[in-house]
This record gives structure tokens, C-alpha cells and sequence, in this order.
């Protein structure tokens, strides 16, 4: 067993209870009752984030995690935007994958504790080499970091 960190899935509210409870399942790996999305909506209201909390997970399966809540929303008929957080750990970045429906997909980059993108002094390097111009490297930095997915974190 490797190391471990912490993960969180972020799905907009307003979701079919079935939809959620999959969601879930497939993101914890666990067991979800109707009574547990009961527990998870109590204090929601339509308009914020439903937050869902893995405090143990191993280290590197976001994008894993990720793609299997995508399946799963799917397979209930559901295409929405959503968010999956891991954690740093050690002296490692943690990661930020975010879906957003409507062609544009899944986005995976880097993230600190807070689950904002970063762009590292070295990328930042990187891209002031290759890229001529403030709108070309604005628009790399937006296409790294997702700045344009908007996901349920994002709210």
C-alpha cells in the first residue's frame, strides 16, 4: 500500500438523488445509501456545491477517480460539470481534474491544498520562451491552468 492523501468531488446540487448516490459510489468506492445523499443534501440548497470527502486514497488516482464518476454520471443520464480534487503530499503538487460538459471534456492540472491550479516558475519559464506576444502566453497560461472550465468548484 502506498502513500495516501486526501480527495474531494465537487457536484453541482441540484442533481437527481440517484445520480448522486452513483456519483458517489464510484468516487468513494463505497457503499451509498439513499440515506447517506439524504445526510449529503440536508443542510444544500439547489444553487451551491455538494462536497464529498475521501480522507484516505492513494496518492495519484485522481484522474482515475475522475473518469469513474464521469461513468457513472453517464450511465444515469447525466452530463454536468463537476470537480475532483487530490491533495499534496510531501513536497508534491496534488491535482485538480474538472469535466465540463459540452465538448470540452475532462481537464487535469496541478493544484496547491486550496484545489487552485498552479502554474510552476518553470512552465512560467517555458512558455515566455516559446510564446511571442501577451495574448499568446495568456492563452497558453488559460489552457494550462482550465481557467475557462467551469465547474462546480468554480462557483
Amino acid at each position: 500500500m502506498g502513500d495516501r492523501t486526501y480527495y474531494r468531488l465537487a457536484l453541482p446540487a441540484d442533481l437527481d438523488r440517484e445520480a448522486i448516490r452513483m456519483a458517489s459510489i464510484a468516487f468513494t468506492d463505497d457503499p451509498w445509501t439513499d440515506q447517506d445523499v439524504t445526510r449529503l443534501l440536508d443542510y444544500a440548497r439547489p444553487n451551491q456545491v455538494l462536497w464529498v470527502d475521501i480522507e484516505e486514497r492513494s496518492v495519484g488516482e485522481c484522474r482515475a477517480a475522475a473518469e469513474a464518476v464521469l461513468t457513472a454520471l453517464h450511465e444515469e443520464g447525466q452530463d454536468v460539470a463537476f470537480a475532483v480534487t487530490e491533495d499534496p503530499k510531501y513536497e508534491f503538487l496534488g491535482t485538480l481534474c474538472r469535466y465540463q460538459p459540452g465538448g470540452k471534456g475532462m481537464h487535469e492540472v496541478a493544484c496547491d491544498a486550496n484545489a487552485q491550479a498552479v502554474l510552476t516558475d518553470s512552465a512560467l519559464t517555458a512558455l515566455l520562451r516559446e510564446c511571442t506576444g501577451p495574448a499568446t502566453i495568456l492563452a497558453k497560461i488559460t489552457a494550462i491552468l482550465g481557467l475557462d472550465w467551469q465547474t462546480p468548484a468554480a462557483v
